[in-house]
């Protein structure tokens, strides 16, 4: 049997309308309006009588407040679509290709059916422990495992798609707030077991060894170049010949300006600016030495057949294959695992020559700013919260150096001890 009445709520009647339904359930449905003046039908149903009532009450205290109500039927798929739809103008194409290849493996197949409103933090940790889980063999049903790197930039993109749709006032809550991937290192520490510290550079001396092994390779001369002038891998392989020109100044000498950045996603390249914007690296007498021997090699290899480049034209890249085309990033993080086994220093990323390069200045009391400048850091707390581990010994001499002060202040005490007391006044003869 329907019925129909009003709800009455703590301030009075509020105009609504409750319904019974054939099923037992209830039907609310009330008209309100929002501060800017529009109106907005809002309705749902509910167990009971006063849970509808309640219903009703919380409606109109929400449009008062100009509080819209969440979608219910936006998914998180169409969630996501939506925010990188908006976002693609202002990504560069690499960040684009990336998280398109992170939401099609790893997101849409099995959260993108869910109602974005129905995701809460317990299900997000329960996502992100299930993408650290190796995947058992023939068990296609469990998501391929996602390294922390990889999760932390699906968290962003999933946190900035829940940060849209609540500016847009379909959601209220952002569950990806309160749940984020846990680092591997992090786990282990709760665990209670030793956590193993990793080489992220080189020593001076193990440097030392990797450069003399790499200045003999000519595939290698890139990373020995890397480790010279502590530039991004990117950013050397988007180097040209033109790029490469002498100071103004009487007092001559060579820098390469960087301009641009050269990377590649699943078979595709792209030439974006750079992360840091223009700067000016100099080139000291071996960085460019390994230039002078570039263009040597470069100009023998032009006269091949078959090749494919520009030779040292000022728009070819200044690091290329011997076929001319411009060398790839994944055959230079080859290289760099050959060339650390035949030094014999520890296996290290093409990135870590940079974090060496960094290091060695700090420790040696270069002063921050013009590190930083060289590593094309825009502030300078940057330098230094990446290359802390490296005061420590300056520190200890710091230490030192104050410890020195206390013989000759002990020297001085002992002094006055010595002294005749000063009585204030002088002695009679």
């Amino acid at each position: 049997m329907a019925g129909r009445g009003k709800a009455k709520g703590r301030r009075g009647w509020h105009a609504g309308t409750i319904e019974e339904l054939p099923s037992g359930r209830f039907r609310w449905r009330v008209r309100v309006t929002y501060p800017d003046g529009t109106r907005e039908r809002r309705g749902g149903t509910v167990r009971t009588r006063t849970e509808a009532q309640q219903a009703i009450i919380t409606a109109q205290k929400e449009a008062q407040v100009g509080q819209r109500p969440t979608s219910q039927t936006l998914t998180v798929g169409e969630m996501v679509r939506e925010y990188m739809a908006a976002k693609a103008a202002s990504w560069a194409p690499r960040t684009l290709w990336n998280n398109t290849a992170l939401f099609e493996r790893h997101l849409l197949p099995h959260l993108g059916h869910l109602k974005a409103a129905g995701v809460d933090p317990r299900r997000l940790r329960a996502y992100w422990e299930l993408l650290s889980t190796p995947r058992p063999r023939h068990d296609e049903q469990r998501p391929v495992p996602l390294g922390y790197s990889g999760q932390r930039q699906l968290h962003v993109l999933l946190s900035g798609a829940y940060k849209r749709a609540i500016a847009d006032g379909l959601l209220r809550e952002n569950p990806a707030q309160h749940a984020r991937p846990v680092s591997p290192a992090k786990t282990v520490r709760e665990a209670g077991a030793p956590v193993a510290g990793r080489v992220k550079h080189f020593t001076p001396e193990d440097l030392g060894r990797f450069l003399a092994v790499a200045l003999e390779d000519r595939y290698a001369l890139p990373l020995a170049f890397l480790a010279l002038t502590g530039m991004r891998i990117g950013e050397a392989l988007g180097l040209t010949w033109g790029d490469v020109k002498p100071y103004p100044d009487a007092a001559g000498g060579y820098f390469v300006e960087v301009l641009k950045t050269r990377s590649e996603f699943q078979g595709r390249y792209y030439t974006g600016g750079g992360k840091s914007g223009a700067r000016r690296v100099p080139l000291w007498p071996e960085a460019l030495g390994i230039v002078e021997d570039m263009r040597r090699r470069v100009s023998i290899e032009a006269r091949a057949d078959g090749y494919r480049g520009a030779g040292t034209a000022p728009h070819a890249p200044l690091f290329a294959a011997v076929d001319g085309r411009p060398m790839r990033q994944d055959v230079l993080r080859a290289v760099m695992r050959r060339t650390c086994e035949r030094a014999g220093v520890p296996l290290l990323s093409p990135h870590a020559l940079r974090h060496s390069t960094g290091t060695y200045l700090i420790s040696r009391g270069h002063d921050p700013v013009s590190v930083a400048a060289l590593l094309g850091h825009k502030q300078v707390s940057t330098t230094l919260n990446i290359y802390a581990h490296a005061l420590p010994d300056k520190l200890r001499s710091l230490a030192y150096g104050v410890a020195d002060l206390r013989p000759q202040t002990a020297k001085a005490e002992a002094a006055d001890a010595s002294a005749p007391p000063r009585t204030g006044r002088p002695e009679r003869g």
